[in-house]
C-alpha cells in the first residue's frame, strides 16, 4: 500500500478541511495519472473537504469515518473500528489523506508519495515528517518552483512492524 498526499514545510497538510495553499496544476496531474483506476482511501475529512470532486471518478473510493455519511452507492464507507483489516481484504493501492488516517496506517505503507512545499502554512492537521525520514528511505526527489516531489521506500528494517 502506497500514500500520496502533500504537505506544507512542517508537515501540516490542511486548515480547516482544505489545503491552506494554492492548488498546483501539475501535481494535481501527477495525482491523477497515479491514483487513476485504483482502489484509493481517505478519511472522512478529506472525503468533506473543499474542492475535491465527490467520488474521485475512475476509482474506487473508500472512506474511514467513525459516523454514519450518506455516500453515492458507489462508495464503500469503511467503520473506524476495523478498517486496518479490511484496507488489505479491499486491495487499497493509495491512502490520499487525512493526517489521521496517514498517521495511523504508517506502518502499512510500503512507499509514500509526498509534495513536500517549500513554503510553510498555517494549519491544523500534520503528519510526522521525522517518522518518515528515519522509517524510509529516500528513492527520488525532483525539485518543482513551489515544491520538491519525493518518493519514499520503507526501509527494510521497518517492514511487518506495527511501530
Amino acid at each position: 500500500m502506497k500514500a500520496i498526499l502533500a504537505c506544507e514545510k512542517d508537515g501540516g497538510i490542511g486548515k480547516d478541511g482544505a489545503m491552506p495553499w494554492p492548488h498546483d496544476k501539475k501535481d494535481l496531474q501527477r495525482f491523477k495519472r497515479l491514483t487513476l483506476g485504483k482502489t484509493i482511501l481517505m478519511g472522512s475529512g478529506t472525503w468533506e473537504s473543499e474542492g475535491m470532486p465527490k467520488p474521485l471518478p475512475d476509482r474506487q473510493n473508500l472512506v474511514v469515518s467513525s459516523r454514519p455519511l450518506m455516500l453515492p452507492p458507489d462508495v464503500i464507507l469503511l467503520d473506524d473500528t476495523n478498517y486496518k483489516t479490511l484496507v488489505v481484504d479491499f486491495k487499497v493501492d493509495w491512502v490520499i489523506g487525512g493526517a489521521n488516517l496517514f498517521n495511523s496506517l504508517l506502518h502499512m505503507f510500503d512507499e509514500i508519495h509526498l509534495s513536500h512545499l517549500h513554503k510553510a502554512y498555517e494549519c491544523d492537521r500534520h503528519i510526522n515528517l521525522a517518522q518518515i525520514e528515519e522509517k524510509f528511505d529516500l528513492l527520488d526527489s525532483t525539485i518543482h518552483l513551489t515544491h520538491t516531489y519525493k518518493i519514499y521506500k520503507r526501509k527494510e528494517k521497518w517492514r511487518n512492524k506495527n511501530v
